[in-house]
């Protein structure tokens, strides 16, 4: 008689009733992560190593060297759903370029991998953390940019304070993922928030919408079609789309 016991995220094992391993048995593919391995060991080695790397300033730097094998597997997967951060780059990139815009607003400062990745292609960043340890660490590393600036704090508090900067039409780049639209900091609530302070602000904004899979219309969560029909009815001069992952708020 055989049963099979997991053993971690990539393989299992197959034992008999006397406890001796008979086979391995594979449960996703070698490449189901960029730096998947072949024994949990190894697997367990190299979170030890990403949670020590994470504490140092070399963290950022390593996340970005990881987005090219995540880029090129989410190709070689068929470009499913969920964006990588490469292709979310590009689609900031190009839409500041499409519009002409010089500011770039972030909510969801995170490691700064959007930060670095834009530093020279916008005039002015303003980026938004809500985990102070996230924000200080922001703050530290782009200390030598005068036009960045990190705020740390709730968005539905900071980015009046980001709105009141801005003197033209801004590119804002806002993160519905990190905590999930219905999650321990009320996102629901904060990115209904963000879109109205934005919308209703005197100045044509262009928002890209981070993780729009999110919008599933279950639970309470709206639907994209929810929140296109909303957008698109109280301010008529927008338009709503979404593409890989990402909304697309653009004036009409």
């Amino acid at each position: 008689m055989l049963e099979v016991r997991p053993s971690c995220d990539f393989v299992s094992l197959v034992v008999d009733v006397s406890g001796n391993i008979r086979k391995f048995e594979c449960l996703t593919p070698l490449f189901a992560h960029p730096y998947a391995l072949d024994s949990c060991w190894a697997e367990d080695t190299l979170k030890a190593f990403r949670r020590l790397l994470q504490r140092t300033p070399l963290y950022g730097a390593y996340k970005a060297v990881g987005h090219y094998p995540d880029y090129w597997y989410w190709i070689l997967r068929g470009r499913p759903e969920r964006s990588p951060h490469l292709l979310k780059q590009k689609v900031v990139r190009a839409y500041g370029e499409k519009f002409g815009l010089k500011t770039l607003v972030e909510t969801g400062t995170y490691y700064g991998e959007m930060v670095a990745a834009m530093k020279n292609r916008f005039d002015r960043i303003y980026s938004i953390e809500f985990m102070p340890a996230l924000a200080e660490r922001a703050t530290k590393k782009f200390a030598h940019y005068p036009h960045i600036r990190i705020f740390c704090g709730d968005s539905q508090v900071e980015m009046p304070k980001v709105l009141a900067l801005l003197n033209g039409p801004a590119l804002c780049w806002l993160d519905a993922g990190y905590y999930g639209w219905v999650g321990k900091q009320g996102d629901q609530q904060r990115l209904a928030a963000e879109l109205e302070m934005i919308l209703s602000h005197p100045f044509p904004h262009v928002i890209l919408l981070d993780d729009a899979r999110g919008l599933t219309g279950r639970e309470g969560v709206p639907s994209v079609s929810d929140v296109q029909s909303h957008v698109e009815s109280k301010f008529p001069q927008r338009a709503v789309e979404v593409e890989h992952d990402i909304m697309r708020i653009t004036p009409r």
